[in-house]
C-alpha cells in the first residue's frame, strides 16, 4: 500500500496547534522585517549596487510566501470546505507562491555566496564580469527559470483541501528528484564557497579589515545557516515522501511522512525572517558607503581592499 491510495486524514488539533505556533510567529515577523528592508529599499538607499538587487528579490520573494500564510492557516481549519467558499484556481496559485518563494531563494542566496566567492578568487576580474548589471540579468532569470516551474504546480495541483493534500501527479520522482539534486548542488556550492572565503579572509596579510572581515563571515554563516537549517530538512521529508507516494517505500508511514512534510515546510518559511540577518548587514554597510561617496563599498567581500589585500596575501605566499 503506497500513499496514493492511503486513507487521508485530516490535520488533527495537535498539527492546527503546530501550524498555528510556526506560522503566526513567522507572518507577523516576517513581515515587520521585510516591511523595514522594504522602506528602507524604497526610501533610505540611492545606489543600485548588487546587495541592493540581492536584497530587492529575496524581499519580493518573501512577500509572496507571507501573502500566502493567512490563507494557508484558514485552508487548514476550512479543510475541503475551501472548494465552497474559495476558488480552487486561487488554492493553486497559493501554493505555487510557497514554491516560487523556496526556490527563489535558494538560489539567489547561492548566488550570493559564489559572487563572493569569485570576488575573492578573482577580485580584479569579478569588478567588471560581476557587475550590477550582469547580477540584475541573472537574477531575472532565476525568476523565469522557478515560474516556468512553478506552472507544473499550478496546474497539476488537484488536492481538495487547500495546502494539505499534495497531488500524486505534483510528486512525481522525475520531477521531485531533479529539486532535490539542485538542492544538493547549492547546498555543497555554498558550503565550499563559505569555508574557502573564511579560510582567505583568515589568512590575509593585513590586519586593518578585521571589522570589515567579521562582518562577511557573519553574513556568510548567517546564509548558510538559512540554507541548512530551513531548506534541507524540508527536501529530505519531501523526497521520502515522493517514494512513497509512488510506492518506491512502504506507505505504512505516510501520515507520519505527511506530519514532517508540513512541519519542515513550516521551517522553511522560516526564511523569510532569517533573511533579515542579511538585509541588516546588507543596510549598514550601503548607507556607509552613502556616507563616503568616494569609496565604493561592496558587500560580495565585504570590501573591495579584503579582496585586494587576501590576492596580495596569495601573491606573497607563492613567493
Amino acid at each position: 500500500m503506497n500513499c496514493s491510495n492511503h486513507t487521508q486524514n485530516h490535520p488533527d488539533s495537535a498539527h492546527q496547534v503546530i501550524l498555528l505556533l510556526f506560522t503566526v510567529p513567522t507572518f507577523f515577523i516576517g513581515s515587520a522585517l521585510n516591511g523595514a528592508a522594504l522602506y528602507t529599499i524604497c526610501c533610505a538607499i540611492k545606489q543600485r549596487t548588487k546587495p541592493f538587487i540581492y536584497m530587492v528579490n529575496l524581499v519580493i520573494s518573501d512577500t509572496l510566501l507571507l501573502f500566502s500564510l493567512p490563507f494557508k492557516v484558514y485552508a487548514f481549519y476550512v479543510k475541503e470546505d475551501w472548494i465552497l467558499k474559495m476558488e480552487k484556481s486561487f488554492c493553486q496559485f497559493l501554493e505555487s507562491l510557497c514554491f516560487v518563494n523556496n526556490y527563489t531563494s535558494i538560489l539567489v542566496i547561492t548566488l550570493i555566496c559564489v559572487d563572493r566567492y569569485v570576488a575573492v578568487r578573482y577580485p580584479f576580474n569579478a569588478r567588471t564580469n560581476s557587475s550590477p548589471r550582469t547580477i540584475a540579468g541573472i537574477c531575472a532569470f532565476i525568476w523565469i527559470t522557478v515560474c516556468i516551474c512553478t506552472i507544473n504546480i499550478y496546474f497539476k495541483s488537484q488536492s481538495k483541501s487547500c495546502f494539505y493534500f499534495i497531488s500524486a501527479d505534483v510528486l512525481r520522482l522525475e520531477f521531485i528528484i531533479p529539486l532535490g539534486v539542485l538542492v544538493l548542488i547549492c547546498a555543497l556550492t555554498m558550503l565550499f564557497c563559505s569555508l574557502h572565503i573564511i579560510h582567505s579572509l583568515n589568512t590575509r596579510a593585513s590586519e586593518t579589515l578585521d571589522g570589515c572581515k567579521d562582518k562577511c563571515v557573519k553574513i556568510l554563516l548567517s546564509n548558510l545557516f538559512t540554507f541548512l537549517i530551513c531548506f534541507t530538512p524540508y527536501h529530505t521529508v519531501l523526497l521520502l515522501y515522493s517514494l512513497a507516494v509512488n510506492g518506491s517505500l512502504s506507505g505504512h508511514n505516510c501520515e507520519r511522512l505527511r506530519l514532517a512534510l508540513h512541519c519542515t515546510l513550516y521551517l522553511a518559511n522560516v526564511n523569510c525572517c532569517l533573511d533579515a540577518i542579511y538585509y541588516f548587514y546588507a543596510i549598514k554597510e550601503l548607507r556607509r558607503s552613502q556616507q563616503i561617496p568616494d569609496k565604493k563599498i561592496q558587500m560580495d567581500v565585504c570590501d573591495t581592499s579584503v579582496s585586494s589585500t587576501v590576492n596580495q596575501s596569495r601573491n606573497s605566499h607563492s613567493h
